[in-house]
């Protein structure tokens, strides 16, 4: 955990322990006594952390033992505040001089210095308290590690009849297909090894135990081994040995040995063998030595939680990886009422509302619905009974042995976690259930938070994002794509989050606000708050908590009767979110009522009338600022962000009119992303001062035109003019990701677009919404490591222009339309695009054609096109879309036509004989539709 500054194992105590250091380093001029406090605190704390970082290593811990980490963990967050104030009162100097200001500044610092002393000796008391409780129960000694064996969850897997499983048999199929199902074809015998991967409680034991039973007579040797978290590998290496009839020999062999023997029996026999449970790639490259490569048409297939793990396991041996899906409502409907009832048909009309909130709630897990099945088969049959058990599943979780199963599996990938990432996985019990989590709001929020350690050679936003992909990774978190497969945001599953709260409950870690919020006597202090109720009951009981100590404030949306922010004194994020697009006009907020929380690092207010403060006080740790939303009040406010020394993500997205920023930008030295920099309404220096943040990474530009502003043209060509000069700057440095939006192609000057960047050498992610540019810029000749561009209109897309898109190296997805082309041809030559996986194109009618080798890594392909526009030619005989069968990894094609009456069927027929030219034609997702229309431009007809 080192570098962690903050986590659900040691508290805030590294961060407390940087904090001491510091205070007692030559910057801080203490007084002796103080100094000698601190100094102590530091000594004892040391320690404390060693332990508290041994604790946190250990799977199980006794009562006395879980109860001391958690006061020592209350006590360094305790501790923390209290420096926390006596450092900014010390750090808090201004610019004043004189001898009546040096006189009052001695003073306040006595005055501090007496106040935080009672307060560290009233610390100090406690710390003495609890290390001497540490000596007296020998907390040092550990725990015992003795502990019952768990019974393996997936026995029953194992050996479920056919008539228990549901929705196996499509998948089963697609498996088997993989590893023999071309046999018949003379295809190659060599080795294949493929994996299934999901999200604990899929089904991935049961499908690779269908698929073994369907096919294992097909083998000369079989096996079916399971790995887990800690693989004893001998054992496992001797399993396989035992399943395949190998001679075992001597006990005490060494894994060499074991494979040699292994490898030796399967020489020249065909054989079949599972892995189940494989967690780590270093198990996995000890277990495959054993497999030989003998041309018998052998298959391996592991199954896994991990997608790196299941990646590394098939390459490169075919590079299958089969992703396990939920079950459908159909499919899951059936499992569990089979289950409750004995029949798909069985559910009484009373119970049938339950079961579906129920079968809501596992979202397809097969594990899960069999789980709560089991639970409310085993209850009496009344509905009353069934709304207890509905309302806490939860607790049902934590406590119900029949749950133990679900329990145990979702356990294993939260325990198999980093220090880190449990601490990052639990934060995300802040949002509620269902709700859409933005990525970058979440990293920024555990940056702010401080739980991302510091790594050499990258920015936190960098090891964030690795924590936030790392989670996806193992199943914990849901995705969210766009069309540029981009992770925009991610969902937990309920039963993910079921876990996750009664965890953050357990650690103290969240405090959940909703209709069920109940103040328990003598509980601990509240460190985070999740607001997710506007009830006025418990309004009244949020007023009474203390709240000084927060450190996070979330409401979903912003609650109504949300606490007073004067309450707050430690905050360090602050997220109110009135949850409505539509800027509302009776909800005001002042963000001056923010300017005491000095410890704030992450502010996001969205949704409400604000008015800005003429300045934002010192927040000098605030590092994302996001006001969008919302509509200004009085409009055309400035505001002075230039004291914000520390921000390094600013979003200003306004209805109406755009927010301005005052002279001085430049300051903002540490700024990675602007969002909705309104050209407009901000002066021709404050554009000229945007060019000098250095570090800026992510801008995106407007230009807002409200109802019944005249522009001043000379006034917007200068403005355009300084924009480019300072978009070159950029680009020439950090700039990796640009969106204009929101701006006019007719206002927007013609030579912009050709000034705008000369070489931008770190450029990659280009969005051009509703702009109509001329033709391809000059400088995209130089922009090699542009991955993303979306969506580039032109004009007029020439031969030349296509070609210096087809040699970017980087490029992977391309949203083109073309106005005209006048060569009435696109041909997409061989070896360009290199990198290209999406391709999407709007143009006039005309030909596309493939040669072969073009677009090699190509998997999705859409394409439109105009015969019916202005200028439209009578179509060509044959299909307008050539060469389709040279498109080696193409997974999905959509083409739609829109051509004048009478030509519609024969440009369809070409075009579907085009697409089932392709050697898989079988396996592509195609998508053919052909509009056509009268002389009056309406439409006649559809064909698909």
């Amino acid at each position: 955990m080192e570098g962690v500054m903050v986590s659900t194992a040691t508290g805030a105590m590294n961060s407390l322990l940087s904090k001491l250091f510091k205070l007692l380093s030559y910057e801080f001029n203490l007084f002796r006594g103080i100094r000698n406090e601190i100094e102590f605190l530091k000594h004892e704390l040391s320690y404390m952390n060693a332990l508290l970082h041994n604790l946190a290593n250990m799977e199980e811990l006794d009562i006395q033992t879980h109860v001391w980490r958690n006061k020592v963990r209350e006590l360094s967050y305790d501790i923390e505040d209290c420096i926390d104030i006596f450092m900014h009162h010390l750090g808090n100097n201004d610019e004043k001089a004189g001898l009546v200001h040096e006189a009052t500044k001695m003073f306040k610092k006595l005055w501090v210095c007496h106040r935080v002393s009672k307060q560290i000796q009233q610390l100090k008391d406690r710390v003495v308290q609890e290390n001497e409780r540490r000596k007296r129960y020998k907390l040092d000694e550990g725990p015992s590690n003795s502990r019952v064996v768990e019974i393996d969850p997936r026995l029953p897997s194992l050996y479920a009849h056919d008539g228990q499983l549901v929705g196996v048999d499509g998948p089963r199929d697609t498996i088997i297909h993989w590893l023999i199902g071309d046999e018949g074809r003379g295809s190659s015998q060599q080795l294949k090894i493929l994996s299934i991967v999901g999200f604990g409680g899929l089904g991935k034991t049961t499908l690779a135990n269908s698929v073994f039973c369907k096919i294992k007579d097909k083998f000369d040797c079989t096996a079916f081994v399971s790995v887990s978290q800690k693989p004893n590998l001998p054992k496992i290496l001797k399993d396989i040995l035992s399943a395949i009839g190998g001679f075992m020999g001597d006990p005490d062999d060494n894994l060499q040995i074991l494979i040699d023997k292994i490898r030796e029996h399967l020489m020249y026999k065909r054989y079949l063998i599972i892995i189940d449970d494989l967690w780590s790639i270093p198990a996995w490259d000890t277990i495959k030595c054993a497999f030989v490569e003998n041309n018998n048409g052998s298959g391996v297939i592991t199954t896994t939680r991990i997608q790196d793990v299941a990646t590394a396991s098939c390459f490169p041996y075919g590079r299958h990886v089969y992703q396990m899906q939920c079950l459908d409502e159909l499919y899951s409907r059936r499992l569990f009422f089979n289950r409750v009832f004995g029949t798909e048909d069985g559910c009484p009309e009373q119970f049938r509302e339950i079961s579906d909130d129920m079968l809501r709630k596992c979202k397809g897990v097969p594990l899960a619905i069999t789980s709560i099945a089991s639970l409310l088969a085993n209850r009496s049959m009344h509905v009353e009974t069934w709304e207890k058990i509905r309302k806490s599943l939860g607790y049902e979780l934590d406590t119900n042995p029949t749950l133990e199963w679900m329990r145990h599996v979702l356990n294993l990938s939260y325990n198999d976690l980093s220090h880190e990432l449990k601490t990052c996985l639990l934060y995300l019990g802040v949002y509620p259930e269902d709700h859409a989590i933005g990525k970058f709001d979440l990293v920024r929020k555990w940056i702010a938070e401080g739980f991302i350690r510091e790594k050499h050679g990258l920015d936190p936003e960098e090891v964030a994002e690795n924590c936030f992909n790392e989670l996806v990774n193992r199943s914990m978190i849901q995705p969210f794509f766009d069309d540029s497969d981009e992770e925009w945001s991610c969902r937990v599953h309920d039963l993910m989050l079921d876990l996750i709260i009664l965890k953050c409950s357990e650690e103290n870690f969240t405090t959940i606000i909703d209709r069920q919020f109940k103040m328990k006597n003598g509980a601990s202090q509240v460190r985070r708050i999740s607001h997710q109720s506007n009830n006025s009951n418990i309004a009244l009981v949020v007023d009474k908590m203390s709240l000084s100590q927060v450190r996070s404030y979330n409401s979903f949306p912003a609650a109504d009767c949300m606490p007073l922010l004067s309450k707050f004194e430690h905050l360090r994020v602050l997220d109110i979110d009135h949850g409505s697009y539509a800027a509302p006009e009776s909800i005001c907020f002042a963000l001056s009522a923010i300017n005491h929380l000095f410890l704030l690092r992450y502010l996001k207010v969205r949704g409400f009338r604000l008015e800005l403060p003429e300045k934002f006080g010192k927040l000098e740790h605030l590092m994302t600022l996001d006001i969008s939303r919302g509509k200004l009040y009085p409009s055309h406010q400035s505001s002075d962000f230039t004291s914000l020394s520390s921000l390094r993500h600013l979003s200003l997205s306004m209805f109406g009119h755009g927010v301005v920023l005052r002279n001085g930008l430049s300051k903002l030295c540490n700024l990675r992303t602007l969002f909705h920099f309104d050209v407009r309404t901000n002066s021709a220096d404050c554009i000229r001062d945007l060019g000098e943040l250095a570090n800026l990474r992510e801008l995106s530009v407007s230009y807002s035109r409200p109802f019944g502003v005249q522009d001043n043209p000379d006034t917007r060509l200068l403005k355009y003019d300084i924009l480019a000069a300072s978009l070159d700057k950029l680009g020439s440095i950090n700039l990796r990701d640009l969106d204009i939006v929101g701006c006019d192609s007719s206002a927007t000057p013609t030579q912009f677009w050709d000034n705008c960047f000369t070489r931008p050498r770190n450029l990659q992610r280009l969005w051009l919404p509703k702009l109509s540019l001329p033709k391809v810029p000059n400088w995209m000749v130089h922009a090699d490591r542009l991955e993303n561009l979306k969506k580039l209109t032109v004009q007029e897309l020439r031969h030349d222009d296509f070609l210096v898109l087809a040699q970017l190296p980087c490029l992977m997805y391309l949203f083109l339309e073309a106005k005209t082309i006048p060569e009435r041809n696109t041909t997409v030559q061989s070896n360009t695009f290199p990198s290209l996986k999406k391709f999407h194109f709007w143009c006039e009618l005309s030909r596309v054609t493939f040669e072969p080798a073009a677009m090699p890594r190509l998997q999705a392909l859409r394409i439109a096109l105009d015969g019916c526009g202005q200028g439209a030619v009578e179509p060509r005989e044959g299909s307008p879309v050539a060469g389709i069968q040279h498109l080696a990894c193409l997974e999905e094609i959509s083409v739609v036509m829109h051509v004048k009456c009478g030509h519609g069927s024969s440009i369809e027929s070409a075009c579907r004989d085009a697409i089932f030219r392709h050697p898989i034609s079988e396996a592509i997702q195609v998508h053919l539709e052909c509009i056509e229309y009268d002389q009056n431009g309406h439409r006649v007809s559809t064909g698909r």
